[in-house]
């Protein structure tokens, strides 16, 4: 190990103490060394195996008894509760207005699993099947600043619809709540085309919300009090402004207007409704149409906004979608996500948001990304040319470091001998 390796090893080392403090803050002592285990455990390891975490800690008992102390805090029920709410109390603050917060659900395939608590059917969406597992609801904050973007998870709920007392839905709601109170109301929530949903709708405008959702096109909307198709409305819509698309070479001919939306199951003049924007988007390359039309409903608490000012938000919010997803696919890489062993319910649920701070953690120290990379140069950097892309998407790498890292330190110094704390070449040359 090197000195620049030692330094940034105490740094992190420092950070995870502070982190746990935050996170722990109001909670007894035991619970803060129960956190601060797990979070070092899964990070060390990359791994959700509780035995595994327990054999890293080493806290001078057997690891039978460690995994005992683990399992048993891990049964408390509602715990996973505050370790949300402690988690939001520390990114909803650092929201600005134009913050992006990205909602987006996905799912744990337990296919073998026999034992476990409210395991049932989910749909697979990377495949496109049905299999046993776990839905999930995970939220992401994507903060930009002058050397690229962050990301910072902000909350995980594990579902099992047969135990939930709430829908899903209603879950989504109270979450929702949590982060427009904690962040004064700041931040543009994003949802995929899986979430037009006329009462999501109506919640966020009711709520003051921003909000951005990809459209399915298929729902009649307001025209005045008069509902009318969809089609039709489109066919009145001019696609008067032009932007560059995502693709060299392509370009994105845009509209938009106000519409209704009748937020009421059941259609009749008297129908609660609300207005929104809708963004119309068509790709073409050299003069030709690619592909469908693709459809944005959005709101923002700027009434000042020109139409060019709500396309190009709208728009540009949506493209940054795609990160939650990145986001999963590391999650289920680097910490083994669907590799949770525990039959109870209430184990799966405190050890998925768990898994979520770890997460976190490793994130937050994308602040130590120029250092970190100086100490571990092959890891961070493979070559020169890569030092543009240390404020990218760069969480893989931190996740490997983090884990050498962990693996060096020893969490508990049982030892009775001082000579273990000496330095071993101070060994060496003390005998010679």
């Amino acid at each position: 190990m090197t000195k620049t390796q030692k330094q940034i090893s105490s740094s992190v080392q420092e950070k995870l103490s502070g982190f746990v403090k935050k996170i722990s803050q109001g909670m007894s002592r035991p619970m803060y060394k129960f956190i601060r285990d797990m979070l070092f455990g899964i990070c060390a390891n990359g791994t959700t195996s509780v035995h595994g975490i327990a054999q890293h800690i080493a806290d001078g008992t057997t690891t039978k008894k460690t995994s005992e102390r683990l399992y048993r805090n891990l049964s408390r029920k509602g715990f996973y509760i505050k370790l949300i709410g402690a988690l939001m109390d520390l990114v909803c603050p650092k929201l600005k207005k134009d913050s992006i917060i990205i909602v987006d659900e996905s799912d744990i395939e337990k296919p073998y699993a026999k034992k476990m608590e409210g395991c049932k059917l989910v749909r697979n969406g990377s495949k496109g099947t049905e299999t046993m597992g776990y839905n999930l609801l995970n939220i992401v904050a994507c903060l930009e600043n002058e050397r690229g973007y962050q990301l910072l998870p902000i909350s995980s709920d594990l579902i099992s619809t047969d135990l939930e007392l709430d829908s899903t839905k209603n879950i989504l709601f109270d979450r929702l709540i949590d982060i427009i109170i904690k962040s004064n109301c700041r931040g543009v929530f994003v949802f995929d085309r899986g979430y037009d949903d006329r009462k999501l709708i109506g919640f966020l405008v009711d709520n003051g919300a921003s909000f951005v959702i990809r459209g399915v096109g298929k729902r009649n909307i307001l025209e005045d009090t008069t509902e009318v198709s969809f089609e039709k409305a489109m066919k009145s819509l001019d696609l008067t402004y032009e932007l560059p698309g995502y693709k060299p070479g392509e370009k994105l001919r845009c509209g938009t207007r106000r519409i209704g939306v009748r937020t009421s199951g059941h259609p009749s003049g008297k129908a609660d409704s609300v207005e929104v924007s809708l963004v119309v988007c068509r790709r073409f390359k050299n003069d030709r149409q690619i592909g469908d039309d693709f459809y944005l409903i959005c709101d923002f608490d700027d009434p000042s906004l020109s139409e060019m000012e709500i396309i190009q938000r709208a728009i540009n919010a949506y493209n940054k979608r795609w990160k939650i997803e990145e986001v999963h696919r590391q999650m289920k890489q680097d910490l083994q996500w669907e590799k949770m062993r525990v039959r109870s319910y209430d184990k799966l649920k405190n050890l998925n948001m768990l898994m979520t701070l770890a997460l976190y953690f490793i994130y937050s120290c994308k602040d130590l990304i120029e250092k970190i990379a100086v100490a571990f140069p092959k890891i961070i950097c493979f070559r020169k040319k890569d030092w543009h892309k240390l404020h990218k998407f760069s969480y893989y790498r931190l996740s490997q470091v983090s884990q050498i890292i962990f693996l060096w330190i020893k969490h508990y110094n049982k030892s009775p001998y001082r000579a273990d704390k000496i330095e071993p070449w101070q060994m060496k040359i003390r005998l010679l």
